[in-house]
């Protein structure tokens, strides 16, 4: 196994469970995630990342998505939440985070 770094990845519905994921695992999913949702996940990431504000949040009701995140210190935490689904939370360090949001 290379060199991956582990973020702890909690998932909510009636019961909460934790797991484990890699960093590129849950960009992938971010990825994935904005482009499933249609929500600005990229700008949202990018704001944090320029530190043009400390929570970005965004929602859209005709997918049920909302997300959420918080940049603290050098970590930025994310919520996010599909009706119905499960809630999934989990940090990244900013640092991984701005690759994606500088990207196009």
């Amino acid at each position: 196994m290379n060199n991956a770094k582990l973020s702890k990845v909690c998932f909510n519905k009636s019961t909460s469970s934790l797991d484990f994921a890699t960093e590129d695992y849950l960009i992938d999913s971010l990825k994935l995630l904005s482009a499933e949702s249609h929500l600005p996940i990229k700008v949202m990431l990018t704001i944090l990342c320029n530190k043009q504000a400390d929570t970005v949040s965004c929602s859209r009701d005709d997918t049920n998505y909302s997300f959420f995140a918080s940049h603290r210190r050098d970590t930025i935490s994310v919520i996010v939440k599909k009706l119905g689904e499960e809630t999934i939370e989990f940090e990244l360090p900013s640092e991984q985070v701005r690759k994606i949001s500088l990207k196009h």
